[in-house]
């Protein structure tokens, strides 16, 4: 039987097995498409900033956070007439690498004013403890999901997240960034790995009535979307996903339109690709495999539509798998 001297060696074994548990067990929608990212995440600063100061993390082309540990700044976005005002705790998650400054000053930064310079122990004031990290993960392959994230997602400490733990997560992270501990450098980049799933989460809770993710909350046209996702290489069509969905034809055809932006064989012909995508690159699969894998009776026909979406064919990508895949099939 395990036992836990402290709430934060609880918490430590909740998340790890979590991330672990959501990460394998693909038991829905938004597990396999958050497998399919293979998401990685890191951190590359931990600082306490006094005095004026700015940090500017855009045109790195990968998605970055920023995680207030303690102390208030201003978020600042060119499309915004305003600044945002950031508190201890809040979470701010760029999954597009928009354009923004954090900085001490409610005013907009001067384009001379140095960024990211590291902290000045002679300046004095109130202090603003950041922790700055970016999320990669596979951009190759088309991803309904991260398409369908906004420019920035902030989540506050004010007790409005309705994710459970999303607090204990944030502070666990903080916690293990200052205590230095053996092995940290794994769990914290672990954690900001969960802290993306929890802000998705968060997302998927206040998202709109109209895009992906609201496809993945509704009823009807999710089951549609599980059943998708659990055999891509079904011999689908519209009639059999709207029987899923329990909707006529043309009504689920309409809805699933207006919610996802794609038509329902759309949808899947560009899911199946990614899907073939990431097994060029992840296995040891013939062209001919991965063509039946994904529901393509035709090697010809299946080559025709991965070169149509990726722009060369799949003998490329099963070339240019990653260097420490190795080929064994023809």
């Amino acid at each position: 039987m395990l036992t836990y001297k402290t709430n934060y060696d609880y918490l430590c074994f909740f998340y790890v097995y979590s991330y672990k548990f959501a990460k394998f067990t693909g038991m829905d929608v938004l597990s396999e498409i958050l497998q399919s990212l293979h998401l990685k995440a890191s951190v590359f600063l931990h600082a306490c900033f006094r005095g004026d100061w700015a940090v500017d993390t855009s045109g790195q082309r990968r998605a970055t956070f920023h995680l207030v540990a303690s102390g208030g700044c201003w978020l600042h976005m060119p499309d915004r007439e305003e600044p945002i005002a950031l508190a201890g705790d809040d979470l701010i998650v760029f999954p597009h690498d928009a354009q923004h400054i954090i900085s001490n000053s409610q005013h907009p930064v001067a384009e001379d004013f140095p960024r990211n310079q590291l902290p000045d122990e002679s300046s004095t004031g109130p202090g603003v403890t950041l922790i700055c990290g970016y999320f990669d993960f596979d951009r190759d392959s088309w991803n309904p999901l991260v398409d369908a994230l906004p420019a920035v997602m902030i989540i506050r400490n004010d007790g409005t997240t309705g994710v459970p733990f999303s607090h204990s997560l944030r502070q666990l992270l903080i916690h293990e960034i200052e205590a230095t501990q053996l092995g940290g450098a794994l769990v914290i980049d672990k954690l900001s790995e969960v802290m993306f799933i929890n802000t998705i989460r968060h997302y998927l809770k206040y998202s709109s009535d109209v895009g992906f993710v609201a496809a993945l909350a509704d009823e009807k046209i999710g089951k549609a979307l599980s059943r998708i996702h659990e055999s891509p290489s079904h011999n689908w069509n519209v009639e059999r996903l709207a029987q899923v969905a329990g909707m006529s034809r043309s009504a689920f055809s309409g809805r699933f339109n207006h919610l996802v932006g794609l038509s329902p064989i759309h949808y899947l012909s560009r899911w199946r690709m990614a899907k073939a995508h990431q097994l060029f690159q992840t296995g040891n699969h013939s062209v001919a495999q991965v063509a039946a894998l994904s529901g393509y009776q035709s090697e010809a026909a299946f080559a025709k539509a991965f070169k149509r979406q990726f722009g060369y064919g799949p003998g490329v990508a099963r070339k240019n798998k990653p260097p420490n895949q190795s080929e064994t099939g023809s």
